[in-house]
């Protein structure tokens, strides 16, 4: 076992040709038993508790997943709606009574069993489960008037996820929201987040017990015989393509999907870059062509989240990357802080221009002339930001002529005009009462 994880960044399994491994299989065959067993796997790696396993004659229960997750009560939730959205229509079903809603069957919700006993999955169908529950609720006659004691919602997402023949797996993804009174009054608490668990549960078919045993007989065989160096059947491969990070595939595909603006996509290939090589960089077995990737994988997702405006999320990456000097990173890093109006954007800034400052005339490279042009405009910016309009307005008047920033200078300076009138054509405005030019003005007065 050892050997196997050592090697888990510096091998590669050999695998049999698929056409050789079992010339009976069908290809159908062989996809389904590759979801089975990819899915297994990450079953078989949760937390025990989540572990949640239905057959015909024993169900996994929205009870028994909230209990199990979150530890809620039954006497806590008092009603369910169930949303079903598939690419044809979006129903709605509400149920009030307790028992029903404890008892609801999550298989049922995503599974369809036929009269021949075909089991398959609701065509792209997607079921999302609202369940009012109020916080430490015990009984009607509970003396406890607390107005953070209110119904608020847990959100279930249902999604089927692959399996095989005998066995199907179904994704539940459980967001239990901030109560609304605790975010409202208790916003220093840094702990006051949305929970949120994603938990894989599976339906058999079969004996589970059977399943089980197949799969830990694969299992155990794929590690002795990758172990020895040994030739992988097809099934082998399943299993050891889960414990081995397929890092430049993910890295390949983030930055393919990057190219269609997919940042979210993009995000979840990459962030599997990123553990990955994190962990090699920690039991110091990285190679210095790992260490650029990881670099890169970096900038890229920092630069993602800032798209989407997660400017925190997106710092914690660039930040990274901000010892290394790199140009291309500091200007992300620099956009990043500015945007999300970081008190840290003009001391970075300024601390920028300084050292390029320092720099000899045969080290200022076509790269330093642009960077020097975008620190110039960033700081005019967070000036603007900073409502020091007047420092603010001098910096952009020193660009208008310059072919590099001249456009981008006329642009905030007349926005820069409209921020100092503002003030004085409001109070006009609302002195007269006229609405529509009053909405006109702060309509064009963004930038």
């Amino acid at each position: 076992m050892k050997k196997f994880f050592s090697s888990m960044f510096n091998t590669s399994p050999q695998v049999k040709n698929i056409s050789k491994d079992k010339e009976e299989d069908d290809l159908v065959d062989r996809l389904e038993n590759e979801t089975y067993l990819s899915n297994e796997f990450r079953f078989q790696h949760q937390n025990e508790k989540y572990q949640l396993r239905a057959t015909p004659n024993e169900k996994v229960t929205l009870g028994v997943l909230l209990n199990r997750t979150f530890d809620i009560r039954q006497e806590e939730v008092s009603d369910l709606y169930i949303v079903t959205d598939n690419i044809r229509e979006k129903k709605g079903r509400l149920i009030v009574d307790r028992n029903e809603i404890w008892n609801f069957d999550l298989c049922n919700a995503v599974l369809i069993k036929h009269d021949n006993g075909d089991i398959g999955y609701r065509f792209s169908e997607n079921v999302v489960l609202s369940i009012s529950y109020r916080k430490g609720y015990a009984k009607q006659e509970d003396d406890d008037k607390s107005i953070g004691r209110v119904n608020d919602t847990i959100i279930v997402h249902l999604r089927g996820c692959g399996g095989g023949k005998e066995t199907w797996f179904i994704r539940a993804s459980i967001m239990l929201p901030t109560f609304s009174h605790e975010g409202d009054k208790t916003y220093i608490r840094t702990a006051n987040q949305p929970q949120t668990l994603s938990v894989l549960f599976a339906y058999d078919n079969t004996s589970p017990e059977q399943r089980i045993e197949e799969y830990k007989a694969i299992h155990d065989r794929t590690i002795e015989k990758f172990n020895n160096g040994e030739e992988l059947e097809f099934n082998e491969h399943c299993i050891i393509s889960q414990m081995i990070p397929t890092i430049g595939k993910d890295f390949y595909w983030g930055n393919e999907v990057l190219k269609e603006n997919r940042y979210w996509d993009a995000i979840v290939y990459l962030e599997n870059v990123y553990h990955a090589l994190r962990e090699s960089w920690l039991r110091s077995d990285i190679t210095d062509e790992d260490k650029r990737m990881f670099y890169q994988t970096c900038y890229i997702i920092g630069y993602c989240y800032a798209e989407m405006c997660l400017y925190e999320k997106a710092l914690f990456y660039l930040e990274i990357v901000r010892p290394l000097n790199n140009i291309t990173y500091n200007i992300e890093y620099i956009n990043c802080l500015a945007n999300s109006r970081d008190i840290r954007a003009i001391y970075t800034i300024h601390g920028e221009l300084n050292q390029l400052a320092q720099l000899k005339e045969n080290e200022i490279t076509d790269s330093v002339i642009y960077y020097h042009n975008f620190l110039r405009r960033r700081r005019a910016y967070t000036f603007v930001d900073m409502g020091r309009l007047d420092d603010a307005e001098e910096a952009f008047k020193e660009m208008l002529n310059e072919d590099a920033n001249k456009e981008y200078a006329k642009g905030e300076l007349e926005y820069i005009h409209i921020m100092y009138l503002q003030p004085i054509i409001t109070q006009y405005f609302i002195d007269n009462k006229s609405e529509i030019w009053l909405l006109f003005l702060i309509a064009h007065s963004k930038r």
